[in-house]
């Protein structure tokens, strides 16, 4: 019987590094808060299957996003909160906040929105300390580059809010994967990021949901055309790529 082989899902899941934003006072001037932060002025977001890990910190993300993990912390005595004030992004896409633990998104806000508009969105600082957490995560649900204007504010108004800060999301749409037969054997191929690890996995049976790696280690992303070849045998095989940060 002739082999059917199916690319069937581009994925991507794992990430394990996250940035910080820290909120403290303004070096300028001590009575207005400040956004310190993050590292990577541009949070590479890629897109999470449903049912594929995302963090080490979000055990209980059900995927099915273009997820980023970006963690606010401070250390002053105030209890600042962070303002969503503008998200500008693709047309028809939305950004979301996860709280931790969550299983939907917090609140959601379509591109164009503002803050004029209503309906404000914001979630506590974390103290950085003992209650240092991590666990929250911004999602998008289009590709494309978000660009989402924050600011820190002091409910109890003792503290001016800080300067506004745009920080953009760029969602990542997966690598496709082509295949062919050549010599009897199946080539499958995509085009690495740089940076990225990558998992070339195998499903014979998709009533099982079982995936398993087709080479022992980690592929190397640098921006260069991967081929894995691999013999035909199974009757009946579906393939997906898990890119990793």
């Amino acid at each position: 019987m002739k082999p059917f082989l199916c690319l069937f899902l581009f994925s991507t899941a794992l990430l394990q590094a996250h940035d910080h934003v820290d909120v403290g006072l303004d070096p300028g001037k001590p009575s207005r808060l400040f956004l310190l932060g993050p590292w990577y002025q541009e949070q590479e977001s890629l897109y999470v299957p449903r049912g594929e890990p995302f963090s080490y910190y979000l055990p209980t993300f059900p995927g099915g996003w273009f997820a980023s993990e970006l963690t606010f912390t401070t250390e002053i005595e105030a209890d600042p909160r962070i303002e969503i004030i503008a998200v500008n992004g693709p047309a028809g896409g939305s950004f979301s906040f996860w709280e931790v633990g969550a299983l939907v998104p917090t609140w959601s806000r379509t591109t164009g929105w503002t803050l004029g508009q209503g309906n404000a969105a914001s979630f506590p600082v974390i103290y950085f300390g003992d209650n240092h957490q991590h666990g929250r995560a911004f999602t998008m649900d289009r590709p494309g580059t978000y660009a989402v204007t924050f600011r820190a504010v002091d409910p109890d108004g003792a503290l001016e809010p800080s300067q506004e800060k745009v920080i953009t999301f760029q969602a990542l749409p997966p690598p496709k994967l082509s295949i062919h037969i050549e010599n009897g054997q199946a080539v499958i191929s995509f085009r690495s990021r740089l940076n990225l690890l990558y998992d070339l996995q195998i499903s014979t049976d998709l009533t099982s949901g079982t995936w398993s790696s087709l080479v022992p280690e980690f592929i190397d992303g640098d921006g260069d055309l991967k081929e894995i070849t691999l013999p035909l045998s199974h009757p009946r095989a579906f393939f997906r790529l898990v890119e990793f940060k």
